[in-house]
């Protein structure tokens, strides 16, 4: 079992970033008539917290000024957090500005500390906020813990507890007035207090001090409240008076899923998947699965695609009632969104493969690899949606594999041994390539490319009879 291991990610501009992201511009967050924040562009030109907006704007002709909404911070915090849900159940929120994740759990799901360090990078370079990340073995060393060199392994507990001590006093996460105290006897770093005994710490500066001191060193256990995972929508309506008509259900269809829309914009989500629930009066019911490429949030959208999917769904009575739920919601991160689509871009092929997925006589699938070694049943058919396909393994992708293989293998005649195919003998490269199945019954074969004088290049094998069959074509 890994030992316990926190992250805390600090939005230090989340009061600023809250609405619009991140600006070049100088900006500033102004609470009665003084600064409180300001971002790296407007510190530049000498505007600094607790000056008067009056004095900033005569620093900064261009400064930008925003008002403190509190609300709005909470919810970009929560939206954030809901997005890290997909890295770690144990998301906590650390008002005002700071998210704790416990990540020692989920080590080996990712591979290791390093490939756990490359997904949160890669979360912060799309992330629409500026945000500072730390470690450490507690919440609170993870949230102290934010200059620390750069790793490539998880380091020892030791190492963060000598990285915790050199902390100087002015910057650890108590009032002021606590500071003033520890400051009083000579010390000067976190470090100075650890060899004395935690009895006398908590006489002279307070039960508190030694409860957030115990705390941080993980003598004592830190209990944290995660965030609850997003819930999926459901609503459902009845109707008064028995629907016959198909085409009838389009307004009520569209009414739920505006409820949807409007329920997915307040928490920031998205969903992949919806189902629809149609009682009928025969006492029936049936359901339809709607899915997308992409999350996605529009009503609009969903609707389309709705419609296209129930005029292909035969219903064998009058509708009564109608239901809506949605799949697991997804954090919506507007950072990944484009504001302008960029002059002479083609629309993406994912709204197409959407609409073809429930046209009439159309059969989609996506080719995937399969967990097994003859050609034959080495790929197999998945849905156009879902997971993601596995990659190939690096000595599959170096392997040479026909782009079209033949359902079964074609026996061909031979002449002393050569192959002949549509009349003309084959030339064979020497590159070999050998397969066998035991538990099939098949026998073992040896592959070899070869080419036929009108240009084709063939894939073709040898059976332990000395026959030879044509497989597939390059």
């Amino acid at each position: 079992m890994n030992p316990p291991l926190w992250l805390a990610l600090h939005f230090p501009l989340l009061a600023l970033e809250a609405v619009n992201g991140p600006s070049p511009e100088p900006r500033v967050l102004v609470q009665q008539q003084r600064i409180i924040l300001a971002n790296a562009a407007a510190r530049g030109t000498g505007v600094s917290a607790g000056l008067r907006l009056g004095t900033a704007r005569a620093l900064c002709d261009d400064l930008q000024v925003q008002q403190a909404d509190p609300q709005q911070e909470e919810r970009a915090l929560l939206r954030e957090a809901r997005h890290l849900l997909a890295m770690t159940p144990q998301v906590c929120l650390a008002p005002p500005h700071t998210l704790l994740l416990e990540v020692g759990g989920c080590l080996s799901l990712f591979g290791g500390f390093s490939e756990l360090l490359s997904r949160v990078d890669q979360y912060r370079l799309h992330c629409p906020l500026t945000s500072h990340l730390g470690l450490g073995p507690t919440p609170l060393a993870a949230w102290h813990l934010t200059e620390l060199p750069s790793l490539e392994h998880l380091p020892e507990r030791s190492r963060f507890q000598a990285w915790l001590a050199t902390l100087p006093i002015d910057t650890l996460a108590l009032e002021d007035a606590v500071k003033e105290r520890l400051r009083a006897p000579g010390f000067h770093t976190l470090g100075d207090l650890f060899a004395l005994p935690r009895a006398a710490l908590g006489k002279r500066f307070g039960v508190s001090f030694l409860d957030w001191l115990q705390r941080l060193l993980g003598e004592k256990a830190d209990v944290r409240r995660a965030i609850p995972a997003p819930a999926p929508f459901r609503e459902q309506q009845q109707f008064d008076d028995p629907i016959n008509d198909q085409a009838l259900l389009k307004i009520p269809m569209a009414a739920l899923l505006e409820q949807m829309e409007q329920h997915l914009r307040r928490y920031q989500e998205q969903v992949l998947a919806i189902r629809w629930h149609l009682r009928l009066d025969n006492r029936e019911r049936h359901t339809l699965l709607v899915r997308r490429a992409q999350p996605a949030h529009d009503a609009a959208g969903w609707l389309d695609l709705s419609l296209r999917r129930l005029e292909n769904q035969p219903l064998d009575g009058a509708v009564l009632g109608l239901g809506l739920d949605t799949s697991r919601p997804r954090p919506l991160n507007p950072g990944l969104a484009a504001l302008f689509p960029e002059p002479g871009a083609r629309a993406p092929l994912t709204g197409l493969l959407e609409k073809l997925v429930d046209t009439p006589g159309l059969a989609l699938y996506r080719p995937a690899l399969a967990d097994d070694h003859l050609p034959e049943y080495s790929e197999c058919r998945q849905p156009p949606f879902g997971v993601k396909p596995r990659e190939p393994e690096q000595d599959q992708a170096d392997q040479d594999r026909p782009l079209w293989l033949l359902e079964s293998p074609l026996r061909l005649h031979q002449d002393n041994g050569v192959p002949i195919w549509r009349g003309r003998p084959l030339r064979l490269f020497p590159q070999q390539e050998r397969f066998s199945q035991p538990w099939r019954g098949t026998m073992p074969r040896h592959y070899r490319l070869a080419h036929h004088p009108q240009g084709e290049c063939c894939w073709l094998f040898q059976d332990a009879r000395q026959q030879w069959w044509l497989h597939g074509f390059f």
